[in-house]
């Protein structure tokens, strides 16, 4: 059922490209192809309609958004959030059972869409606030971002699926042409070994943290 609805409200949305006109900017050619299997993305936080930028960007696969359970406050969230394929986790205790549930779906070959911010984050100057306001949102998010990031590398490692990087350039108005950077996946399990070092940990951690950053440049 849950697939049903969710493929419904993709091809129902379709037209929606015509509106966003969206362009997609590869890193390499190579990130041209759409990786199968389980896949672990990594994406920027701009707006609340990303997941639907997402999906309609890559329609080639369904997408299980990792989303936080303070968004499930009612019967209704709940059975509506279940319908888009998306798995709940506690953000404030992000432990154990959140890591087995994604570990999970990406053994069973699921493509997992993380949002490492953990909200929506927006530019300061667009938003209408200052840019102190904005700097201190980050930096009280950044203690849990560390904290994803680490348990992403771990959940990639633990199921051997890559790590794929992509960054999403918010819009500053409706009118405004929708643009996405999409980069090679990452491997992950190839990169740490057999024996995974928490140094080495830290290292990969950095690389996707740097690759994320140069996504942002490509567009």
């Amino acid at each position: 059922m849950g697939t049903f609805i969710y493929d419904f409200v993709v091809v129902t949305a379709a037209p929606g490209l015509l509106w966003f006109r969206p362009k997609k900017i590869y890193e390499t050619p190579a990130a041209k192809k759409i990786p199968q299997g389980g896949v672990l993305m990594i994406c920027n936080h701009a707006s609340v309609f990303d997941p639907l930028y997402l999906m309609l960007c890559i329609y080639q696969r369904r997408h299980h958004y990792v989303c936080t359970d303070d968004l499930l406050t009612s019967k209704f969230n709940k059975w509506l959030f279940k319908q888009f394929l998306t798995i709940p986790i506690d953000r404030e205790n992000f432990g154990m059972s959140s890591f087995r549930e994604i570990t999970s779906n990406l053994k069973k070959g699921n493509l997992c869409v993380i949002f490492p911010e953990g909200h929506v984050v927006k530019n300061a100057k667009n938003n209408g606030g200052s840019e102190a306001e904005d700097k201190k949102k980050l930096e009280n998010s950044a203690p849990m971002m560390d904290n994803l990031k680490s348990g992403m590398i771990m959940m990639a490692f633990s199921s051997g699926a890559p790590v794929w990087p992509v960054y999403l350039k918010p819009r500053r108005n409706i009118f405004e042409r929708l643009r996405i950077v999409i980069g090679e996946p990452i491997d992950v399990k190839g990169l740490l070994g057999n024996m995974p070092t928490m140094d080495r940990i830290n290292e990969v951690t950095k690389l996707i943290t740097d690759k994320e950053n140069y996504l942002k440049t490509l567009c």
